[in-house]
């Protein structure tokens, strides 16, 4: 068996859509299975799966020490991230502002084991103008970067990284990306998301609704692809939230949405993604998996790991230079014209356009 299928199939174990029963890996191969969740950073997931493993089953006794030691750091970390976002929504709160907790500590709530999941940043979708949240960031550190969507906010947090989002993403294409914000305005405009508690805090955060949550997860993994790469930790997020159930008007919306922005062909792929490495079954599947698209998406997300970090065909002394970045941008995005003609083809325009619109919005500063 190849390890990327024995792999898949650990992950199937620690989700309960499949059993490693009979399998016997040497100690070689656990450690090929631990550089790969390194890799995909999905650690603390695996450790599920070896949870369920009979004793002789386990890895090597100092391996698994290792991967214990892993796993207990993630809880320690999620712990402390769950605290710090619940002060940064309260912070906006006091300020007047709504906000919401993107991705990372609500998305967690879907897993299996919330405080397994590896944490990251924090990334808030906060309900104010523009030119207020960059005055608030600026009051805090004058040489804070706008991008588009977001603005990075110093001192919100003590240890973790804070994104403060004025939209909480966007496409390249100027009309999927009219579609997309308005989607995101109405789903402002109608209760700006649901109330989560947060394990081991004594707040709570506003998430995402359910519907938000299937079309926003999945045009980050879009975004992520065309950038810098995704790895399958966005993947089992998006899985996590798919597996729940949903009605035939919930599915109709999906389908409905997901035409309107041009990305059948990608939700296809990603469907397929999620039940061969994961197990969600067909019935859950708002559109039909695409082998042909699937598979080749996954051999991107395998060869990149998280983000990109791993991807051998990146040259990382390029991304220290405005030039460089965009240079190593257009080789990668030019992968995916034949299969997503409509978001590659629009990606140079648009990184034109936001240059000079950052010049605009930074104070001269790109």
């Amino acid at each position: 068996m190849k390890e990327e299928e024995i792999f898949f199939r650990l992950l199937r174990t620690a989700l309960g859509t499949g059993t490693a029963e009979g399998l016997r890996l040497t100690g070689k191969e656990w450690a090929g299975m631990a550089e790969l969740a390194q890799k995909q950073a999905l650690g603390g997931i695996l450790m599920q799966a070896i949870e369920k493993l009979p004793p002789d089953s386990r890895p090597p006794k100092p391996l698994l020490l290792q991967w214990i030691g892993w796993t207990k750091n993630i809880e320690s970390v999620n712990r402390q991230l769950n605290n710090e976002a619940v002060a940064v929504s309260l912070y906006f709160k006091e300020k007047g502002y709504r906000s919401m907790i993107l991705k990372g500590q609500g998305v967690a709530q879907f897993y299996p084991r919330p405080l397994w999941r590896m944490p990251g940043d924090i990334d808030i979708w906060v309900d104010a103008p523009r030119r207020e949240l960059a005055r608030l960031a600026r009051s805090a550190d004058p040489k804070a970067e706008m991008v588009y969507h977001h603005i990075d906010m110093s001192g919100l947090a003590a240890h973790f990284p804070v994104e403060v989002h004025t939209t909480p993403s966007w496409m390249n294409s100027p009309l999927t990306n009219a579609r997309l914000q308005r989607m995101f305005r109405q789903w402002k405009d109608t209760g700006f998301g649901t109330e989560t508690a947060l394990p081991d805090t004594d707040g709570s955060v506003r998430t995402p609704t359910l519907e938000m949550n299937r079309i926003y997860l999945l045009v980050h993994i879009y975004r992520h692809l065309m950038t810098e790469g995704i790895g399958l930790k966005q993947l089992m997020d998006y899985y996590c939230v798919m597996r729940l159930e949903m009605d035939a008007t919930e599915k109709k919306t999906f389908t409905e949405q997901v035409h309107r922005l041009r990305m059948e062909r990608f939700a296809s792929a990603v469907m397929h993604v999620l039940g061969k490495v994961f197990g969600l079954e067909r019935q859950r599947m708002p559109v039909a998996p695409s082998e042909k698209y699937g598979e080749r998406l996954l051999e991107e997300i395998m060869r990149a790991g998280n983000f990109g970090q791993y991807d051998p065909r990146i040259r990382h002394d390029r991304l220290n230079t405005e030039g460089g970045r965009f240079y190593e941008r257009m080789r990668r995005i030019a992968r995916f014209v034949k299969d997503y003609p409509d978001e590659a083809c629009w990606s140079p325009y648009f990184k034109l356009w936001h240059f000079f619109w950052r010049l605009r919005h930074n104070n001269g500063r790109p």
